[in-house]
């Protein structure tokens, strides 16, 4: 956009001069043009066309977004001053992130990734590892590169509290781009500290691994929490076609339900726990670190201690 008409336009929301619509984003309201918005996101001009209630009284609810990052997300779109971004933390700048990939802006996504990939270089690895969840959250694999590269430069600080915090994909992400950065015994106390940090359900043996490589789903980790909420539909499905009598039965059927559901958890946690077991090289420990931590661990059973034993230097 011109810059003198990016004044005329920063009037027209500061002051809602001709606007003809309001968008909730609850507890706060915001009056807006339809043009400028159906303009700059594909996402609002469906809103706008759609056979809706809210298309003919004018007012539409937006869901998913903080009020504060809505109010940067206008001013945004009625200037595309990119400059005025670079005032914004990089937590806000991954909020714009988000609402620009979810509400199909491609200038804002754009403009965000640059100002963040610049930031990159000078963040700690605090801010590296967020900035890491966050592309992964939008799936920006530039983004994503960028913060690989520089959280490689941390090495032996890559084992730190903030990576226990990752979701579970993000986390065997950073797992395997450890690999190198620090000793691997270290990369194995990760695993227990995230394990034990996320309460992971882990089978003293493999039995559930085993378990969860006959489910079809190609399920893994604690962020499939989903499919155990949809095993707990299944189930509550079949609990409307039982009729059981009296009270104890009831019990005893919801008693199972609550079992099937916890042993769902233990199988996806488990499986989850051995995909990140099996990017360990133990051949890369000698038997000291082996005995220190991975035998004091409950990871593995006696089985599979003995015979990581042997690989060790």
């Amino acid at each position: 956009m011109d810059t003198w008409l990016q004044p005329v336009f920063t009037d027209l929301l500061e002051n809602k001069k001709f606007a003809d619509c309001l968008i909730v984003v609850e507890p706060e309201t915001f009056d807006c043009h339809k043009v400028i918005l159906a303009s700059a996101s594909e996402f609002f001009e469906r809103m706008f066309l759609g056979d809706f209630k809210e298309s003919k009284c004018g007012q539409f609810i937006v869901n998913d977004v903080m009020p504060k990052t809505f109010k940067y997300f206008l001013e945004y779109i009625y200037t595309y001053n990119s400059e005025n971004l670079k005032k914004y933390n990089s937590t806000v700048l991954m909020d714009l992130l988000v609402v620009g990939t979810k509400w199909l802006v491609a200038s804002l996504q754009s403009d965000c990734v640059k100002i963040l990939t610049e930031r990159a270089k000078a963040m700690t690895i605090g801010d590296l590892l967020d900035l890491f969840q966050g592309a992964h959250n939008v799936d920006n694999e530039s983004l994503i590169n960028v913060a690989k590269a520089y959280l490689k430069t941390y090495k032996q600080r890559m084992n730190c509290y903030e990576a226990l915090m990752l979701t579970s994909d993000v986390f065997e992400q950073y797992l395997i781009i450890a690999d190198g950065c620090i000793e691997e015994v270290e990369r194995f106390k990760m695993i227990q500290a995230y394990v034990k940090v996320n309460g992971l359900h882990v089978a003293e043996t493999s039995d559930y691994s085993v378990d969860a490589e006959a489910d079809n789903k190609e399920a893994s980790g604690v962020l499939e929490i989903e499919d155990v909420k949809k095993v707990g539909e299944g189930i509550r499905k079949e609990l409307c076609e039982v009729k059981p009598v009296g009270d104890t039965a009831t019990k005893a059927v919801e008693l199972d339900v609550g079992n099937q559901q916890e042993m769902k958890v233990k199988a996806i946690h488990s499986k989850y726990v051995r995909t990140l077991l099996g990017y360990i090289n133990y051949k890369n420990m000698n038997k000291t670190q082996f005995y220190t931590v991975v035998g004091k661990s409950s990871l593995l059973d006696i089985k599979e201690k003995f015979e990581k034993l042997y690989l060790t230097s």
